[in-house]
């Protein structure tokens, strides 16, 4: 594996041959090598506009010119480029529309194609970032190049670039270059001169290496999507089987990870690896009887192994089972002694996906200097707006496209919040009110409900305001209890216990340190991990800020308390025949009332509470 960067590590002089490590800087910009803040030792390209224009990058290597080939790329050749970044602050002012990104360009048909491709554009908040593109060069192409674009003008910020890599692979390679010590599975060389020439790894599995250590190494490899190095170290184990169940799940082939783990169950699974894998993937297939019973077998043949634990509760959770699932979680704890908050008191509040509520514990525990900063940052930089408590609604489509219960809602809101400007957003006006990171939705896949959730902290952080769920029937003015609820704390939402929340329905203020630090959480959770562990990734990450930040905890221990089980009586009741003193005793309950727009259309009858809803004869 080469790094074809001649001097990744920035250890060099700008003005060297490109060759060499020689660096291309455009005239709206300075650069100097110097050390990364908070990365001791480590040397980057310090990048700052010097002009009013923002197309400020730097070119590694050289830029553009017909016959060159900069850092060693060759036509028809598949590249990825990876870089790290670093802001001490957001970005400011108008930025450019390649601001953050990775740009290889090439030239075809003597043309600049000044963008061949583009990365997804750096975090613009406090803190390390890494990005990457994967990109092929035209066959016919008569030279290439690689932007690194910060995008600002003067006096709108700092960005340095760091830990620069380019190889021929499609998959992003962990950083290394000559000088990266060697570790017991590669070894790292410059090919030349170093921080002037491009790099090796060399991988190595000496005789005397740990078999655990091998498979583990082999397994994090195809993870990271190196299978030909994983393969290698797999094929050092013998007969295996484990570790070649576990490199097949993590290239995706489920059925080879399948057959693999039957012949491990079949020749008795000593420790119980087998039954976990299988376990686990049960859970993901939503089979919860198989995945109790196989992760019964796991548990019971190594009783100390809390992940093991917090797997078979999540699927007692599943079968309903609460009591096994808190004397499983409960066993689970008693191995698992270091965790930055209190367990059985997290454990206490509620039973249900302890796992995934530690394991957002543990990552913001982790990394809450960096969230309080970037919250803090942004509380300190607030947009000025001449909103006053404004109110979001969103529906992705249009709501000329929604269905009726989510038209009726609306209608009501607006009805019942004559005074409030009620602000319908959809997929197509999003971009006027927030600026929702391109990564970010990425990971999420198309996911309109996280989108929405993730939607609803950066619209309450940026204006402050109520956001309200769709399928939410609003029923009095909003204004008498937002301000009731926001006199004491900064952020409202309807709770069952302590901090566990609903937030179909939710409330803040715009100067509120608990909204801007719950967005910041959530938000370097899908950019550090990428994933959703749990339906209710986002209502745990406000549990464990309540649990791990004292300030945070204040706000909302300060603000009114309102049960959610109240607001959820009309939707266990709504295609139910309709009862002029039931619904009255329901209105009085609360304010807004959370509704669904997932039934049978041969469950809605004309005289249900849903039926007159829609139509709007209620009194």
């Amino acid at each position: 594996m080469v790094n074809l960067v001649p001097d990744p590590g920035f250890r060099g002089a700008p003005d060297r041959p490109f060759e060499a490590g020689g660096l291309y800087v455009h005239s709206h910009n300075s650069c100097e090598f110097t050390e990364v803040p908070g990365r001791p030792g480590v040397r980057g390209a310090r990048v700052e506009g010097v002009g009013g224009n923002n197309d400020t990058h730097i070119a590694p290597g050289g830029r553009n010119a017909v016959g060159e080939f900069r850092l060693g790329m060759r036509p028809g050749g598949t590249y990825t480029a990876s870089v790290s970044v670093y802001l001490p602050e957001p970005l400011t002012g108008t930025l450019n529309a390649s601001a953050l990104r990775l740009i290889p360009g090439c030239i075809v048909d003597e043309a600049m194609k000044w963008t061949l491709a583009q990365s997804a554009p750096a975090r613009n908040e406090h803190g390390h970032h890494r990005i990457s593109v994967t990109f092929t060069i035209p066959e016919d192409a008569k030279g290439a190049w690689i932007r690194l674009h910060s995008g600002m003008s003067a006096g709108n910020g700092v960005v340095y670039w760091y830990d620069y890599s380019l190889t021929e692979t499609s998959v992003a390679i962990d950083h290394f270059d000559g000088s990266t010590p060697a570790t017991e599975f590669h070894v790292f060389e410059w090919t030349g001169e170093p921080d002037a020439s491009p790099s090796r790894r060399t991988l190595r599995a000496e005789p005397s290496a740990d078999p655990a250590e091998i498979a583990a190494e082999a397994v994090r490899l195809a993870r990271a999507g190196v299978l030909d190095e994983a393969t290698f170290l797999r094929k050092q184990l013998t007969g295996d089987r484990m570790t070649a169940a576990r490199i097949a799940l993590a290239a995706g082939n489920e059925e080879a990870a399948l057959k693999a783990l039957r012949k491990v169950t079949k020749a008795g699974d000593p420790d119980g690896a087998a039954a976990f894998e299988l376990g686990r993937l049960a859970l993901a297939g939503h089979k919860w009887a198989a995945a109790e019973k196989l992760l019964r077998t796991a548990v019971t043949k190594d009783p100390s192994s809390p992940e093991r634990g917090y797997a078979l509760a999540f699927a007692y959770d599943k079968l309903k089972r609460r009591d096994d699932s808190k004397r499983t979680s409960r066993a689970a704890l008693a191995h698992d002694p270091k965790l930055p908050f209190d367990g059985p008191a997290v454990l206490d509040l509620d039973v249900k996906s302890f796992g995934a509520r530690r394991e957002l514990g543990i990552f913001v525990a982790d990394n809450l200097e960096l969230i309080r900063t970037q919250a803090q940052q942004r509380l300190d930089r607030r947009v000025t707006s001449t909103f006053d408590q404004p109110i979001f609604v969103f529906w992705a489509q249009g709501f000329d496209a929604a269905p009726p219960v989510v038209q009726a809602c609306l209608a009501a809101l607006k009805a019942n919040n004559p005074g409030s400007r009620v602000h319908e957003l959809t997929e197509a006006n999003v971009g006027a009110y927030v600026d929702m990171p391109e990564d970010l939705v990425a990971k999420l896949g198309g996911n309109r409900t996280h989108f929405s959730d993730l939607l609803r902290m950066l619209l309450l952080e940026k204006f402050g305001g109520v956001w309200v769920d769709s399928t939410c029937f609003v029923s009095e003015p909003l204004r008498p209890h937002m301000d009731r609820a926001l006199a004491q704390g900064s952020i409202f939402a309807f709770n069952y216990t302590g901090p566990y929340i609903s937030n179909w329905f939710l409330a803040s203020r715009p100067d509120s340190y608990a909204m801007h630090l719950w967005r910041a959480a959530s938000f370097l959770w899908w950019e550090q991990r990428g994933e959703l562990i749990d339906y209710f990734l986002h209502h745990h990450i406000f549990e464990m800020l309540h649990h791990l930040d004292e300030r945070f905890r204040a706000e909302w221990d300060a603000g009114l308390r309102l049960n959610s089980k109240p607001p959820h009586a009309l939707q266990s009741v709504m295609l139910q025949a309709y009862e002029p003193d039931m619904y009255q005793t329901v209105m009085e309950g609360a304010f807004a009332h959370k509704l669904r727009y997932k039934y049978q259309p041969h469950e809605l009858r004309s005289e249900s509470y849903l039926a007159r809803i829609i139509r709007g004869d209620l009194p």
